[in-house]
C-alpha cells in the first residue's frame, strides 16, 4: 500500500507541481486516481485522520500551501511557482468553466450514465447516445456534498457556520446550500470553485481513458454585472413593464450564473 507522504508528492510531481503549483481540487482528484490504483483510499484515510484534506497534505515535507481568499488553495512542493494566472481578490474576470453538456455529465446525478461521443463531441444520457461511446463516472451526492463542504472550509470562519449546516442538516442540502451562499453575496465565489473542481474532475477521467480534451470543453466567462445584466433584459420588456418592473439583482445575476452553464 502507498504511504500517505509519498501519495501527495508523486500526485504533485504528476501534475507538474514540483513547477508551478496547483488547485488543491486538482491534487486531490489525482491522489483519488493514483491512490486508487495502489490500495490508499484517500476518503477513509482522511476519515481516519479526522482532520481536513489541506491539513494533512500540509503536514507532508517539502510541500507549499499557498491560501487565495473565497477560492482554492494552491498546492506544490518547495521551489514551485505560483501561477500567473492566479486570481486575485481584486479582479473581477472568472475562471473558465465548461461547455453547459460537459458540466452536466460529471455534476448531475442521474440514474442513466452519461457517456461521451468522440464522434461528434458530444456529452450526453446513454440512452440519448448513437456511436461508439465512452462512460462518464456516475455521480452521487455525497460527492456534490464533498465538492461544497471544500469550498466551505475555504471561507473565513464567520461565513462557514450557515452553508456548513445546509449540508449536514437539510433535507435538500444542494438547494440549501445554494439558499445561503446566495444570501452571504458567495454564489459567484462558489461558480469559480466549482469550475475548478469539476475541471480537475473532467481531466482526470479524460486522462484515464486516454482521451486528449478538446479545448471547447472549456470556455471563458467574464462577471456580469447588474447593469450588465439591465442592459440585457430591457429588449425584452415592453415600456410599462420597465416602469413597473422591481426585479432583485441577486436573483437575475444567480439566473445569469446558471443560464451560461
Amino acid at each position: 500500500m502507498t504511504d500517505w507522504a509519498d501519495l501527495v508528492v508523486a500526485s504533485l510531481r504528476e501534475l507538474g507541481a514540483d513547477h508551478e503549483m496547483v488547485p488543491g481540487a486538482m491534487l486531490r482528484q489525482r491522489m483519488e486516481v493514483i491512490g486508487a490504483k495502489s490500495g490508499l483510499d484517500v476518503g477513509a484515510h482522511l476519515a481516519d485522520a479526522s482532520e481536513p484534506f489541506v491539513q494533512s497534505v500540509s503536514k507532508v515535507h517539502d510541500v507549499v500551501i499557498t491560501r487565495r481568499p473565497g477560492s482554492d488553495v494552491l498546492v506544490g512542493l518547495t521551489g514551485a511557482s505560483t501561477p500567473q494566472n492566479s486570481p486575485r481578490p481584486e479582479q473581477h474576470g472568472r475562471p473558465g468553466t465548461l461547455r453547459k453538456d460537459v458540466f452536466q455529465a460529471f455534476t448531475r446525478i442521474a440514474a442513466i450514465p452519461f457517456v461521451y461521443m468522440p464522434d461528434s463531441d458530444v456529452f450526453a444520457p446513454q440512452d440519448r447516445s448513437s456511436g461508439p461511446t465512452i462512460e462518464v463516472n456516475k455521480v452521487s451526492l455525497d460527492d456534490l456534498i464533498a465538492d461544497r463542504m471544500a469550498f466551505v472550509n475555504s471561507l473565513a470562519e464567520e461565513a462557514q457556520p450557515p452553508l456548513r449546516a445546509a449540508l449536514e442538516r437539510s433535507p435538500n442540502p444542494l438547494a440549501t446550500f445554494r439558499e445561503q451562499a446566495t444570501a452571504q453575496g458567495l454564489l459567484g465565489q462558489w461558480a469559480s470553485r466549482q469550475a475548478e473542481m469539476v475541471k480537475a474532475r473532467v481531466l482526470s477521467w479524460a486522462q484515464e481513458c486516454d482521451i486528449t480534451p478538446r479545448r471547447d470543453w472549456f470556455q471563458q466567462r467574464l462577471e456580469i454585472t447588474a447593469h450588465q445584466a439591465l442592459e440585457r433584459l430591457l429588449p425584452y420588456l415592453t415600456p410599462d413593464e420597465i416602469r413597473a418592473m422591481s426585479v432583485p439583482f441577486r436573483a437575475v445575476e444567480a439566473f445569469l450564473l446558471d443560464d451560461n452553464r
